[in-house]
């Protein structure tokens, strides 16, 4: 028997005390909540009821309930088996573990966990009785961790009264500051916009917590924490929700919602670069409703032009049409006089000349105006009004596309219209040419082929597709596979040695004047080399060695920049500077091969002791919590409240190489998955318009490109932190 435990909570089995020996019954409610902790409260130690159950927690309530024993019997009875369930739990305890629960409980009487919930939670299986209007444990004796139990006993025994911060289990809201029906909204409306079911509680009756996950600009993970104290506050929180939720799902998404994190840690919502909250959400109606009146007013009048050309086009292509059946006529009526002499004399002279009609060259060609529509907020509009401003506009548009697509093809068809009437003059123009004579004309007309030139059709220009506005969660498996692709096309081996190497010595192929950069990379190059074992057992061990990568087996062989480089410890300054030198001369001709297949950001980060460089190739990561997971590993900036990084915007031409699983790997024997499987990094050589973009300067201007973004970060159990990114 744990006599340890039994000294430290100061229980004496042999002389039980009256506070452990009180009688009450305990009814137990028919509990409808879920299993899930909703409700957090201080509750008084003294006035908890203790049953035990032999059973565990995950049993059905109402059998754990049912087989379950008030304290006191089990401290009481002579029954053998009861007595072994409370002998058993005892020797599962531990001081350690009832001195843990107890530093916890000094913590949570000090400050409520910044999310509420807390490790090891589930261990307080406690209830409340209506009937008793009391919280009792039912406290699962079938558990591996029954050290709970001995921390209440202790507390009990104490004579001053301990409150502890617990789930209630099962417990439904007091609906004190929102109905459920109204927090059960909530929690589909926030699914809606960041995709993640969020953790309302109540805590302490008159606090409500709204805790969850999301993704910032689909990237960054961050917590958020909404804490709402009164009615009026909560119920604009929901109001402002249950609008936006509204305006999207009613405007068939044409209206979408981004989550973000305030400076306070707390979830709202921004539509396109507007961050909309309580106070601002009727001015945000009143401005996208006069915006979307004063653009169906601008897309009317489009109409009116539109369909003005759509009608001249019409009109220009019926006399097009006039003119190439003339053409045509007159052609047919050729070559079937061709076919005998007696016609062939006729058509010479007895053909009139047609005569063609001339027609207006000038039709007004299709022209997209973009008008910088200026806003002038005049009155107060409903969500109801915004909505059906917003369907009458959808249907204003769809009438404008239809038009530009009608004029586009009306367009389309005059092109090939003029390309046939085009062909048609030419080959009557021959035809005339030698009408001059009789004899001249018949040595033409008896030629077996006529010349003539081909109807030519004017066709739409087609380019190959690339990604258009590129999301990291779902495009990047996409754009790894095609790259990696690409990279083995159209990249030497050696090659990608070199780009694999240059990971390793890029200071160096950019400052090849700067000794001291050269010997630094050269010494840390030195570090990595280790005595190399017997060559045949190296060779086997490459050859055959089976690595995983994306699921899938494969034999190839890393690459090794020591081997690449020809590293050794006897390798001097001027060897690896020539070193450096040839793999720079490799390194531009292989970024020449290949460019972005994407209009999609990078990421680096802004260091204080180097700038950027016009000509310098840089290291950049497509995902930019990698590159803030780097910067992390620095001790000196691990705590860093905020964190700086450059975005570099790469259009779908520029020259680029993607550190896919072929810079990594070899592929003699053909088995090495293809993607972006072991980095998002890649490498760009750094121009004028980055330098430009991202220069240090002071003015107005530059500081509007400052995009920051608040992540609230999980320190412990208790305490969170807000981060600031901010990406220039």
């Amino acid at each position: 028997m744990r006599n340890d435990v039994l000294e430290y909570i100061g229980l004496d089995l042999e002389n039980i005390p009256k506070k452990l020996l009180q009688k009450s019954q305990i009814h137990l409610n028919s509990y409808t909540g879920s299993n899930t902790y909703k409700v957090y409260d201080y509750i008084s130690v003294h006035d908890l009821e203790i049953l035990i159950t032999p059973l565990d927690r995950t049993a059905e309530l109402k059998d754990r309930y049912k087989l379950s024993k008030p304290l006191y019997e089990y401290l009481t009875t002579d029954d053998r088996k009861i007595k072994e369930i409370f002998v058993n739990v005892l020797e599962s305890a531990s001081v350690y573990e009832i001195k843990k629960l107890e530093t916890l409980q000094e913590k949570l009487n000090k400050k409520i966990p910044d999310l509420v919930k807390y490790d090891k939670n589930y261990l307080w299986q406690i209830y409340y009785s209506e009937e008793e209007k009391k919280y009792f444990m039912l406290f699962p004796a079938n558990e591996g961790e029954t050290s709970v139990l001995f921390y209440i006993i202790k507390k009990k025994l104490e004579k001053e009264d301990t409150k502890i911060f617990v789930p209630i289990s099962r417990l439904d809201y007091s609906e004190s500051i929102l109905s459920l029906e109204e927090i059960n909204d909530i929690e589909n409306y926030i699914w809606l916009f960041t995709n993640e079911w969020p953790n309302i509680y109540e805590v302490c009756k008159n606090e409500l917590y709204i805790t969850g996950k999301t993704k910032i600009n689909n990237i960054f993970d961050s917590y958020y924490r909404n804490i709402y104290k009164s009615k009026e506050k909560a119920k604009e929180f929901y109001m402002l929700l249950k609008a936006l939720f509204i305006l999207t799902t009613e405007t068939n998404y044409r209206y979408t919602f981004k989550p973000y994190v305030n400076n306070l840690g707390e979830l709202e919502l921004k539509y396109e670069n507007i961050n909309i909250n309580a106070s601002n959400l009727s001015d945000f109606v009143d401005n996208q409703t006069e915006r979307k009146k004063s653009n169906i007013k601008r897309l009317q009048e489009e109409i009116i032009e539109k369909e003005k050309i759509l009608n001249e086009l019409k009109e220009y292509i019926k006399k097009q049409n006039e003119i190439y059946l003339m053409q045509e006529k007159q052609i047919a009526m050729f070559l079937q006089c061709k076919k005998s002499f007696f016609k062939k004399i006729s058509y010479f002279f007895k053909s009139k000349k047609f005569v063609i009609p001339k027609i207006n060259e000038k039709v007004e060609k299709e022209e997209i105006k973009e008008n910088d529509i200026e806003i002038h907020v005049s009155g107060s509009y409903t969500i109801k009004e915004l909505i059906n401003i917003s369907e009458e506009e959808s249907k204003v548009n769809i009438k404008v596309r239809n038009l530009r697509a009608d004029i586009k093809q009306m367009q389309l068809k005059k092109e090939n219209l003029a390309r046939k009437i085009k062909n048609a003059s030419e080959y009557i123009k021959e035809i005339e040419k030698h009408k001059k004579s009789i004899f001249e004309f018949w040595r033409f007309s008896n030629k077996d082929e006529l010349p003539a030139l081909e109807e030519g059709n004017v066709e739409e220009e087609k380019t190959e597709k690339i990604l258009g506005s590129f999301n990291l969660e779902q495009d990047f498996e996409i754009l790894g596979s095609k790259v990696d692709l690409i990279q083995r096309k159209e990249l030497s081996k050696n090659e990608l040695d070199i780009i694999y190497a240059s990971q390793f010595c890029l200071d160096a192929i950019n400052n090849l004047e700067d000794d001291k950069i050269i010997d630094k990379t050269l010494i840390k190059l030195k570090e990595k080399i280790t005595k190399k074992e017997n060559e045949l057992e190296d060779l086997l061990k490459d050859y055959t060695k089976i690595n995983t990568l994306k699921n899938k087996e494969h034999r190839e062989v890393k690459r090794d920049e020591i081997k690449i480089l020809n590293i050794s410890q006897n390798t001097t300054k001027e060897e690896f500077k020539e070193t450096m030198k040839l793999c720079k001369k490799v390194l531009e001709n292989a970024y020449k091969k290949t460019t972005s297949i994407a209009q999609m950001p990078i990421y680096i980060e802004i260091k204080e002791d180097k700038k950027i460089k016009n000509g310098k190739y840089i290291i950049g990561n497509i995902n930019p919590s990698k590159v803030i997971e780097e910067i992390e590993k620095d001790t000196d900036k691990k705590d860093s409240r905020e964190i700086n990084l450059y975005k570099i915007e790469l259009n779908a031409k520029r020259n680029v190489i993607y550190y896919s699983n072929i810079i990594y790997f070899e592929n003699q024997n053909n088995t090495l998955p293809i993607g972006m499987d072991l980095s998002t990094k890649v490498l760009v050589k750094i121009e004028d318009n980055d330098i430009e973009k991202n220069s240090k300067s002071k003015c107005k201007e530059e500081k509007k490109m400052v995009e920051e973004i608040n992540l609230l970060e999980k320190i412990d159990n208790f305490n969170y932190r807000i981060k600031t990114i901010k990406i220039k």
